[in-house]
């Protein structure tokens, strides 16, 4: 698995950016600069400014003159435990205190500047110690907003606290006077910009100072423009550069969310988007990844996965040639394998073929979004992996294709599901009939059809091993209009034109793995036919005249079919209660065939989920001469619910039944 964090090794072909950034960071006309490096949350900004960071840092540890001080700083961290514009002066000043470590005059000096902002801290608690000069004129307005007409000892209590609580809260917020700064201290804000310029232009061996600053796109709106306004009383300092990763749109919110009074113009817009213009002398977007880069990246991880770190430094030099002429095409793949001279494992070039499949239609629905990808594949690792726990093994090629369905079109994954599940065994019917409607050489009006026996077989590593003799045929069920409006849209079509075929696959085990997010309330309908599963939901309908009119249908269908149905209202009664306990009543009441089912049902719900509203008149629908009804009614009765048992006799004391 890999993880979601930063990274100094380039799998993304940001070489260019990376080299776009170094200039103008070892630039020396363009200092003091403020770059913006945007993107979506995602889309590798961090790791972009994590390999500038190595690059300059590279180049600082191989030369002797000329060094770039590089410093990370993300305010994201500090927000809920000190000033932000104060963490990241002292951020900058302590990794400055180790360049100035050889001059005891520059070392007294990043001292000073340090005191200074550590006043930051002192100065805030200050205005809320001014606050407490007040305390002795609101304590009288406040113990006066205490009834007088309390008990005289009450109210002498009650004054009592408040005076405890005001003098208690001047206590903490007081600090003994400051003692008199020394001569040499830092007097002001003015002051410390020149002698932090100062300090950075006595640094010879220094070429830049660069601050990298990240995850503010994290942080509130007032962290976000504290750390702007820190970076304004550094930035006119000479060889300082700022580089600050953000997704703009979000940062630019933040900075209306702060001051909703300013406008940038006559059409109520908010000054965000100036505010950064202004900020940012120089802008990186990070762009979402191609099909094709985004098909290498997954093919990289995967190597990265298999191989050790020497081949896989080979695998990376190869894909940086690669790129350096072809960046827009794939630069790396099973094809390409062979073109670098390292041993490959089997598990390795199995990953890659099913890679091949889903990589393309993956970096589609992550809208070339690196963490997206990887996240889809570290679920999927992990998916396997649970399974393997288990003695279970999952073909990982049809382990991602359904991954894909699911990630990408969830309600069509729910009902490929209701479909297996309702199946009542481990093939689909509707699976293989809507795979028969879009393959090459299978039509859709073949009803009854089997699929080939190696269709699946074919595609897999995994399932290639299985001899064809033992393969199972998957019956494809007629191409009712639900399979036909399931497989209508283009990106279902597309998904099932991906290998490997799945209409002979068991994927009750695949669906294991998914049931944090799949529903089971649609399975009872899933065995109906399309007839039956209209019935059921006339049946289910909140309005009574649509619910008599189910249940008028109910009453006219055959029995063989109304059976299903039956059960299905019997187990959406034990799943949502409140949907189903009248149309259970009314049904009972309509049809004496029902009474077992239906009867049997009610009394396996727990009294605790009796809908208690409609218990007074739905249970008058219940035959009062069957001991069941006796005795179920006593148990509601008996159950402790009071208001269930008070409708349960309102029921019992109301009139017979209607006729029928």
């Amino acid at each position: 698995m890999w993880p979601d964090n930063e990274t100094d090794i380039d799998l993304l072909g940001f070489d260019f950016l990376v080299d776009g950034l170094v200039i103008a960071l070892s630039e020396p006309r363009l200092l003091p600069l403020t770059v913006g490096v945007l993107g979506d949350w995602g889309s590798g900004k961090s790791s972009l400014m994590g390999l500038a960071y190595a690059t300059l840092s590279a180049e600082a540890e191989s030369e002797a003159e000329d060094r770039y001080v590089c410093v990370r700083f993300s305010p994201w961290q500090y927000e809920d435990y000190e000033d932000v514009k104060a963490a990241l002066m002292a951020a900058v000043l302590t990794r400055l205190a180790a360049e100035a470590a050889g001059d005891i005059s520059q070392v007294e000096e990043v001292g000073r500047l340090r005191a200074f902002v550590r006043g930051f801290g002192r100065r805030s608690r200050r205005v809320a110690r001014g606050s407490v000069g007040l305390l002795p004129t609101a304590v009288p307005a406040i113990t006066g907003m205490i009834d007088p007409s309390l008990d005289p000892a009450m109210l002498a209590l009650a004054q009592q606290g408040v005076q405890a609580a005001t003098a208690n809260v001047a206590d903490r917020l007081a600090e003994p006077a400051p003692a008199p700064p020394p001569d040499d201290a830092v007097a002001d804000v003015e002051d410390f910009r020149a002698r932090f310029a100062d300090l950075i232009e006595a640094l010879d061996h220094v070429a830049a100072v660069v601050v990298f600053i990240d995850d503010l796109d994290r942080c509130l709106p007032e962290t976000v423009v504290d750390t702007f306004e820190a970076i304004r009383l550094l930035l006119g300092a000479p060889h300082t550069a700022f580089v600050v990763a953000a997704n703009q749109k979000i940062v630019e919110a933040a900075v209306d969310a702060r001051y909703p009074d300013l406008r940038a113009d006559d059409r109520a817009h908010g000054i965000g988007a100036q505010y950064l213009e202004k900020m940012f002398q120089l802008k990186i977007t990070v762009p979402a990844l191609s099909i094709p880069e985004a098909v290498t990246y997954v093919n990289l991880l995967l190597a990265e996965l298999h191989l050790g770190e020497g081949d896989f430094a080979k695998v990376r030099q190869h894909v940086a040639s690669e790129r350096a002429t072809h960046n827009l095409e794939v630069a790396f793949n099973l094809g390409t394998l062979g073109d670098v001279a390292v041993a490959t494992p089997p598990a390795l070039v199995a990953d890659l073929q099913w890679a091949a499949a889903i990589a393309p239609v993956l970096a589609a629905g992550s809208r070339g979004n690196p963490r997206q990808i990887k996240q889809f594949l570290n679920t999927l690792q992990l998916r396997r992996r649970s399974a393997q726990r288990r003695g279970v093994t999952l073909d990982p090629a049809v382990l991602a294709k359904l991954m894909l369905l699911e990630s990408q079109r969830f309600d069509d994954f729910q009902q490929l599901f209701d479909w297996q599940v309702g199946s009542g065994g481990p093939s689909c019917p509707q699976l293989a009939a809507a795979e028969r409607s879009v393959l090459p050489g299978d039509g859709s009006d073949t009803a009854n059809a089997t699929a080939e026996p190696a269709a699946t077989a074919a595609e897999g590593p995994a399932s290639s091993a299985r001899p064809r003799s033992k393969a199972r045929k998957a019956v494809a069920a007629p191409l009712d209009d639900d399979v036909r409006e399931w497989a209508a849209p283009e990106p279902v079509q597309a998904w099932l034109r991906l290998p490997p075929r799945l209409a002979t696959v068991d994927l009750r085990p695949y669906f294991t793995y998914s049931r944090d997010r799949l529903s089971l309330a649609a399975v009872a309908a899933a065995r109906l036919s399309g007839a039956q599963q209209r019935l059921l939901s006339l049946l289910l309908a909140s309005t009574d005249t649509v619910r008599r009119a189910g249940l008028d249908g109910l009453t006219q269908t055959d029995p063989s079919d109304r059976e299903p149905v039956v059960d299905a209202l019997a187990q959406a009664l034990l799943t949502t209660p409140e949907d189903a306990f009248v149309a259970v009543c009314e049904t009972i009441d309509r049809i004496d065939a029902t009474h077992d089912v239906l009867l049997r049902a009610l009394d396996r719900l727990p009294s605790t989920a009796v809908p208690v509203l409609h218990v007074a008149v739905a249970v008058r629908r219940l035959p009062a001469d069957d001991p069941r009804t006796v005795a179920l009614l006593d148990k509601w009765a008996g159950s402790g619910r009071d208001g269930l048992a008070k409708m349960v006799g309102i029921a019992r004391q109301g009139p017979a039944r209607p006729a029928r």
